[in-house]
C-alpha cells in the first residue's frame, strides 16, 4: 500500500493529473516535483520501451548532451520497470525481482516526482521536428520540473557558410524599443534588426579578445551543466560604458540578457549563463575544451567567406576589446599573441593593409592610421576613446577631412 492505496491506483490517478495539483507538486522545502506524465507522454514512452528502447540515437539531435553513467543505469532502471510491468507484473513483484523500492518503481512508470534524466531527453526529442542536416537542437536548461520542455534553438554542428550564420540569427526575435541599450544609443528595433549580423560578428570578435569567458567545465555542481556566461571588467569611465552597451545589445539578439554589475573598482558587465554561448565557443570560435582564446589560435576559417562588413564588425570587436592607437598617431593595434596571423589574413580579403609585430614571435597586429579609419577599426555607433583618438590624431596631421560618422 502506498498513502493508503493501491501502487496500480496510485498510477491510474497520475493520468488525471491537472493544473490544480500543482500546488500539490511541491515538498515540504518548497522544491517542485516533477508532474506525472501526461497520456500522451505515456503513449510515447510504451512505444519507446516496447521496442528499441536500447537505442540512443535520439541524443544525436541534440548539440553537445551530457550525461554520464548513472544516467543511463536509471534509464535502463526505467525501461526493465516499463516492460515488466507491461507484461503484467505488479509493482510489488517488479519490486521484488529488481531490489528495487515499490514507490520508485511505481513512480518509474507513472512519472511523480520522477522523470529520468535520458527519458525525459527523449520526450523532448518526440516534441521537436527533425533538424535540418547538419544542424542540432540546443536547449536552454536542462530539463526539470520547472521546465520538463526547454525552449530550443536550431544551430548547425559545423560552420560552412555565412548564410549559416543568417539563418541561425533569423530564430531569434527583433529586439524591443525599450531596451535599455537600443534606447543608450538612440537606435531603432528596426536598425537592429537590419544590423543583427555585424552585431553578432562584434560579439564574436570581442569573445575573442578581452571578454572573460565562465567555462560550464568550471561548474561543478551539476552533471548536466554546459552553460557559458560572459563577464567583463573594465575601468570605470564613459568610454568603456559605451562599449559594454554595445556589447549588450549583441548578446540581445541572441536572446541573451547582460547588465551592469555593483563594484566601486570597475565595470563589471555579466551575461545571463546558456547553452548558445558554449556553442558558440565550441563551433563559431572552433575552441575544444579546456582551450583559451589568450593562449590557442581560434579556428574560424569560415569567417574568410563572410562578406566585408560582417569582417569589419569582428574585427571592431577586437579591437574595442583588446585594441590602442598608437600615442603619436601613426596605427592602430591589435594585441593577440595566438591569432595576429590569422587576423592579418582577415584584414587582407578586404583589402586593409596591416602587419604583425614583432616579426619573430607576433603579439600585436598593426594597421597604418589611414587604412585604419577608413575601415574604419573602432566601432562609429560606440564612439569609444580610442575611436575619437584615432580621429583626433587624422585631423591633426590632416591626413583625411573629417566624414560624418567620424564627427567627435
Amino acid at each position: 500500500m502506498l498513502d493508503g492505496r493501491n501502487p496500480e491506483d496510485w498510477e491510474l490517478s497520475a493520468m488525471t493529473v491537472n493544473k490544480d495539483m500543482q500546488e500539490e507538486q511541491t515538498t515540504k522545502g518548497g522544491r517542485l516535483r516533477w508532474l506525472p506524465y501526461t497520456p500522451q507522454e505515456r503513449s510515447i514512452l510504451e512505444a519507446k520501451f516496447t521496442t528499441d528502447w536500447e537505442e540512443l540515437d535520439f541524443l544525436e539531435t541534440f548539440w553537445n548532451p551530457i550525461y554520464d553513467r548513472r544516467d543511463l543505469l536509471q534509464y535502463r532502471r526505467a525501461a526493465e520497470v516499463w516492460r515488466m510491468r507491461l507484461s503484467g507484473k505488479s509493482f510489488k513483484g517488479i519490486s521484488g525481482e529488481l531490489g528495487i523500492d515499490q514507490r520508485k518503481a511505481c513512480a518509474l512508470v507513472s512519472g511523480r516526482n520522477l522523470h529520468p534524466y535520458l527519458v525525459q531527453m527523449y520526450l523532448n526529442r518526440q516534441l521537436l521536428s527533425k533538424p535540418r542536416n547538419g544542424w542540432k537542437w540546443v536547449l536552454d536548461c536542462t530539463p526539470k520540473p520547472t521546465n520538463a520542455f526547454p525552449e530550443a534553438i536550431e544551430v548547425p554542428a559545423q560552420i560552412r557558410s555565412y548564410q549559416d550564420i543568417l539563418d541561425f540569427l533569423k530564430q531569434f526575435p527583433q529586439v524591443p524599443p525599450d531596451n535599455p541599450a537600443i534606447k543608450f544609443f538612440g537606435l531603432s528595433s528596426e536598425w537592429v534588426d537590419q544590423h543583427k549580423a555585424e552585431l553578432f560578428g562584434f560579439l564574436l570578435g570581442f569573445m575573442v579578445g578581452d571578454a572573460g569567458k565562465d567555462y560550464p567545465e568550471y561548474e561543478v555542481r551539476s552533471r548536466h551543466y554546459h552553460k557559458t556566461a560572459i563577464h567583463t571588467n573594465m575601468a570605470i569611465n564613459g568610454s568603456n560604458l559605451r562599449v559594454l552597451a554595445y556589447l549588450q545589445l549583441a548578446l540581445q539578439t541572441i536572446g541573451t540578457k547582460s547588465e551592469r554589475r555593483k563594484s566601486t573598482l570597475a565595470i563589471r558587465w555579466n551575461s545571463t549563463p546558456n547553452n548558445i554561448l558554449t556553442w558558440i565557443i565550441r563551433v563559431c570560435l572552433g575552441l575544444s575544451i579546456l582551450q583559451r582564446t589568450s593562449r590557442n589560435p581560434v579556428q574560424m576559417e569560415w569567417l574568410l567567406t563572410c562578406p566585408k562588413e560582417f569582417l569589419v564588425a569582428f574585427i571592431q570587436g577586437l579591437a574595442e576589446s583588446d585594441g590602442s592607437v598608437d600615442k603619436h598617431g601613426y596605427y592602430a593595434a591589435i594585441a593577440s599573441v595566438p591569432n595576429s596571423k590569422f587576423f592579418q589574413l582577415i584584414l587582407s580579403k578586404i583589402n586593409t593593409p596591416s602587419h604583425v609585430y614583432p616579426k619573430s614571435n607576433p603579439s600585436q597586429l598593426r594597421v597604418n592610421l589611414e587604412p585604419s579609419l577608413l575601415l574604419p577599426i573602432f566601432n562609429p555607433v560606440i564612439k569609444s576613446y580610442r575611436f575619437l583618438k584615432m580621429v583626433n590624431h587624422a585631423e591633426r596631421r590632416k591626413i583625411l577631412p573629417p566624414l560624418p560618422f567620424f564627427s567627435s
